[in-house]
């Protein structure tokens, strides 16, 4: 129950963080000059585009591996490097693919440090990524989900350094991440044909 609490309140926040940020406060005017890894947030992907179909997903989930971090860092390792750099030749190879970066942490640690962590580790394969000349604007945002989400739930250390992840999912026509555990609603205004 807890831990669905915090889900709940992570996508509020996420949600309000993207809205302020395409639309200003109303009491405190424009949202002030972001961070690149805020600005991916901030970023709005096209209002049409399709959802993925099931080859899609399997082919991304297939070309797109997750990077790996060690033990209570955000630092990427040299191997990984490797990994996000065939990451990033993939999405530009494929510019009708948007994503998002979903950083993760082993359950070690208290909520707010795991999280914190693992924004830390989406914001560094963000900044990469753009680096190693991704678009930004194929980015729709990126953020940490603490340790909510394991792929591994062992308590031994092959386990948790499965869990110490930034991974990537779709992005799909309804203005949502096409991951089976994250539904974040998007700002647009989504019409029906």
């Amino acid at each position: 129950m807890h831990v669905k609490l915090v889900h709940c309140a992570i996508v509020a926040l996420l949600s309000s963080t993207i809205s302020v940020a395409q639309n200003g406060d109303a009491t405190n005017g424009p949202a002030p000059a972001q961070s690149a890894a805020t600005q991916s947030t901030s970023a709005s992907a096209p209002a049409n585009i399709p959802p993925p179909t099931p080859q899609e997903q399997q082919e991304t989930q297939q070309d797109l591996k997750d990077i790996h971090f060690d033990f209570d860092r955000s630092d990427l390792r040299s191997e990984d490097r490797g990994v996000l750099q065939s990451d990033a030749d993939w999405l530009k190879a494929h510019p009708d693919v948007f994503v998002t970066i979903e950083g993760d942490a082993d359950d070690r640690g208290d909520i707010v440090y795991n999280v914190a962590l693992s924004d830390k580790r989406a914001s560094i394969t963000h900044d990469t990524l753009i680096s190693m000349g991704v678009p930004a604007d194929r980015i729709v945002f990126s953020t940490g989900w603490g340790k909510l989400y394991p792929v591994c739930s062992q308590d031994d250390e092959p386990c948790w350094s499965e869990n110490r992840r930034a991974q990537f999912a779709l992005w799909g026509e309804s203005g949502q991440s096409q991951i089976g555990h994250l539904i974040v609603p998007s700002t647009e205004p989504h019409t029906q044909p």
